[in-house]
């Protein structure tokens, strides 16, 4: 039996009809091609739609379009906005309210103080959702994506009882959270004061968990070889936001704060969804700073779309 033809664009529109706005059928068939989870396809199509009615509109079109039976992650995609319905408008409002990277100037200290009061008020709002809109503002799902990642932090041996760990970025301290078991220490910086407040709440009882409020513009704070692993979780786009001076000093303040042999690891670089330009900067990046580069954007996991860089400190 021969495979059938994978799934483009003109079968999509042959088998749909042109799908409005152009991204959201971007999503669709991403979906439908297995390029990404029903989990992230939905956060996706609520930032593209913006709002719950919409996508619920869309995807009750698709369904009575596509025919019977419904592609299974179609199904799954629908069930996930029935069940957190709630949650997605949260999502969705809190997406209409993200500073639009497209439109952003200024100097880095402007743009970090607009992120700075976005994640104040959004943290109030919702704290799984506040740090990632695939979340759908559930705390099991977020925990099953935070789960994902350390899982595969261990199987690159980057965890042990004597790894001390240093998070750019740490929101709400899910990864603190999670990582505590698996290592010596694990501290987290944040530009937002309620971000710090709630990730110490969170981590109450942890004695190995640490936070502090950052400038976002270094790791000033931190002696020279002080961490086995240095790590961003969906919070170096703000960093690459804020400017190619703040991009380079992080590169270097990773270096300095790493003990040689650790590990500079991010998950998601950029905002301008081109994962080959991300690919020239990092390795242009890490040559300057003296890393070797040995991930240089990987999509490795099931449930999330990070996509992932690592470089070695010699």
């Amino acid at each position: 039996m021969t495979e059938p033809a994978p799934l483009d664009w003109k079968e999509l529109e042959a088998r749909l009809g042109r799908i409005e706005p152009e991204i959201a059928g971007e999503v669709l068939l991403d979906l439908l091609t297995d390029d990404i989870s029903p989990l992230i396809a939905l956060s996706r199509l609520l930032l593209a739609l913006g709002g719950t009615g919409e996508t619920e509109e869309l995807l009750a079109s698709v369904a009575h379009r596509w025919g019977r039976p419904l592609d299974a992650r179609l199904r799954e995609t629908a069930r996930l906005l029935h069940d957190h319905r709630e949650g997605c408008e949260r999502v969705a409002q809190m997406l209409r309210e993200h500073p639009d990277p497209a439109t952003m100037s200024g100097p880095p200290e402007a743009v970090l103080e607009t992120f700075r009061r976005f994640f104040d008020r959004s943290v109030a709002r919702n704290e799984e959702a506040s740090v990632a809109a695939y979340s759908l503002g559930d705390s099991g799902l977020l925990g099953k994506v935070t789960d994902e990642i350390v899982s595969l932090l261990g199987e690159w041996g980057l965890l042990g009882a004597g790894r001390r760990v240093l998070e750019i970025g740490c929101g709400i301290g899910r990864m603190q959270a999670g990582l505590s078991p698996n290592v010596a220490e694990v501290q987290g910086i944040d530009i937002s004061p309620k971000m710090i407040e709630v990730s110490r709440r969170r981590c109450a009882g942890l004695s190995n968990v640490h936070f502090s409020l950052s400038s976002g513009r270094d790791l000033a704070a931190f002696p020279d070889e002080r961490f086995e692993l240095v790590l961003a979780v969906d919070s170096f786009p703000y960093v690459h936001q804020a400017g190619p001076e703040v991009v380079e000093t992080y590169f270097q303040e990773a270096m300095r704060v790493l003990v040689p042999g650790g590990e500079f690891v991010i998950l998601h670089y950029s905002y301008r969804d081109s994962l080959e330009a991300d690919r020239v900067e990092v390795r242009k990046r890490s040559r300057q700073a003296g890393f070797t580069l040995v991930m240089n954007g990987a999509q490795p996991f099931e449930l999330w779309d990070g996509i992932v860089f690592r470089m070695r400190k010699s």
